[in-house]
């Protein structure tokens, strides 16, 4: 019973951090961008904002890429539907 209760505060705190950094990294984004200033005489900030960082790079190039990929997708139904009219 009381290890059950604590897996289950447990999943809710790992859930609520997940939430936090997700909210995070979306604020930043959402700001144009943050440059990495880091501090080596508070370093739990600095692990912060390099991790936040690092979010907003990651979703930056996932959002690049399916854009690439949705780009590949367009010209090639374009392609499609050409090929389509043409031989009727």
């Amino acid at each position: 019973m009381a290890w059950s209760l604590f897996i289950g505060l447990l999943k809710l705190i790992l859930a609520g951090t997940i939430l936090l950094y997700a909210v995070l990294v979306l604020i930043a984004l959402r700001t144009a961008g943050t440059p990495l200033k880091l501090d080596w005489t508070d370093p739990p900030i600095s692990v912060e904002r390099l991790l936040v960082w690092l979010g907003v790079k990651g979703v930056r190039a996932v959002l690049h890429a399916l854009k690439a990929m949705l780009d590949v997708l367009e010209d090639a139904s374009a392609d499609v539907g050409e090929w389509l009219l043409h031989h009727r």
